[in-house]
């Protein structure tokens, strides 16, 4: 029943905001970076975040999962005035800013990053709310940066959200089944909009106000279901979840500081560019991309459950200076084939 109604409101509330985006100005328009053909209408975001709003009223979800929903309309709303206008980049800094805030004063925070071996449990205390703003702020841009191909978002937010359910299951015993179920949904209703934006017909894109929401809404499931009030993963467990959207970021916002260049200026140099600069084709670079994030999200899960903590975060620093070598020959290779 659930699930018949969030298809056929998805499709009608799909319907309705194609017959207003253009009067919207919702439209993304071609241009020397983006690789389309032809106007489509930004509004994969709004449709997905209006989704999960109806689900509100279908599960027993806390309170805590719903201040977060909620706030999260701040940057869906700003995200799709940004879509409409151009406000810029520090405009979007600050909602999320504020956003991060009012979330963290009903005390939903990173509190403990969990046991770190020669450290011990290692509690963040007062430098709590400022790692929060940082990880969730990095995390939601993160997400905003990789949405540069069709389905790259969207697909890395099912990795993400599908590793979070499976860690959840896989390491606990009791968890809330009515929670479990509702992200399930989000997880159908992403997939719904995955399904548009790689189809040739009938497209649609995320916006500003799609990949920003889903890197905010994911960013906070992980700090909400690692830290006291759930404990139902270990906070060190929570970074494999977004492996390639989190090591993309690193890569690319170091090397425009060592550029001495803006770090939230975009380029073409993200992972996804690279591999179309060499040739490849937008689906073959997305299927390559999917697998390569499961491989890396694999590789987490078997080296915590193996390794323990401490090797599991080794790994991770490691993997991370890997990726940015392999990003930076793959940069190369790209300037000897245009040459």
């Amino acid at each position: 029943m659930i699930f018949l109604f969030n298809l056929i409101f998805f499709l009608v509330f799909i319907y309705f905001l194609k017959q207003i985006s253009q009067n919207l100005n919702l439209i993304d328009k071609p241009d020397e970076r983006k690789l389309h053909t032809g106007n489509i209408p930004l509004i994969g975001g709004l449709a997905i975040y209006a989704n999960i709003l109806i689900l509100l009223f279908f599960f027993d979800v806390s309170n805590s999962l719903r201040i977060i929903i909620f706030t999260s309309s701040i940057l869906v709303f700003l995200g799709a005035i940004d879509d409409s206008i151009e406000l810029g980049v520090k405009f979007r800094l600050l909602a999320q800013l504020i956003s991060c805030l009012f979330i963290i004063g009903f005390g939903i925070q990173i509190e403990t990053l969990g046991y770190i071996f020669l450290l011990g449990e290692l509690n963040l205390n007062y430098f709590a709310i400022i790692f929060t703003v940082f990880c969730v702020i990095g995390l939601t841009n993160a997400f905003n940066f990789i949405d540069g191909i069709d389905g790259l978002c969207s697909s890395q937010s099912l990795i993400s959200m599908f590793s979070i359910l499976l860690m959840i299951i896989f390491y606990n015993e009791y968890y809330n089944f009515q929670e479990i179920q509702f992200i399930l949904y989000i997880i159908f209703i992403i997939f719904l909009f995955f399904i548009f934006n790689i189809s040739n017909i009938n497209k649609i894109f995320l916006g500003d106000a799609g990949s920003m929401f889903l890197g905010f809404f994911i960013a906070w499931l992980l700090i909400l279901f690692s830290q006291d009030k759930y404990n139902l993963l270990n906070p060190l467990l929570t970074i494999w979840c977004v492996t390639l959207p989190v090591f993309d970021i690193i890569s690319v916002v170091s090397r425009r500081i060592l550029n001495k260049t803006n770090p939230f200026i975009p380029d073409r140099e993200h992972i996804h560019h690279l591999f179309l600069n060499m040739g490849y084709s937008n689906k073959f670079t997305l299927i390559i991309l999917i697998m390569f994030s499961i491989f890396l999200n694999l590789i987490g899960l078997l080296t915590y459950h193996y390794l323990g903590n401490s090797v599991s975060l080794i790994t991770f620093i490691l993997l991370s200076l890997v990726y940015t070598l392999i990003m930076k020959f793959l940069s190369n290779k790209v300037s000897l084939l245009s040459k």
